[in-house]
């Protein structure tokens, strides 16, 4: 089974600002480098997850949280 590229430009529709997606992306690489496997795989399953839906982005907004009280 050969294994299929994911481009940019289908990793943007998901999350559409670049920086937000480099952020998410580290930080998901960061935990899976800990599981002693190589750059490459962990890159192609951090973006594997962000286009299958298995990234769950909050964002913690505090002047909005600060508005409810």
């Amino acid at each position: 089974m050969k294994k299929e590229k994911i481009t940019i430009d289908e990793l943007l529709e998901k999350v559409p600002n670049k920086y937000e997606l480099a952020i998410i992306a580290g930080k998901i690489a960061k935990v899976e480098l800990k599981k002693d496997k190589s750059k490459f795989e962990v890159m192609d399953d951090v973006f594997s997850d962000i286009m299958n839906d298995e990234v769950e982005v909050i964002y913690n907004n505090k002047k909005e949280e600060d508005e409810e009280n």
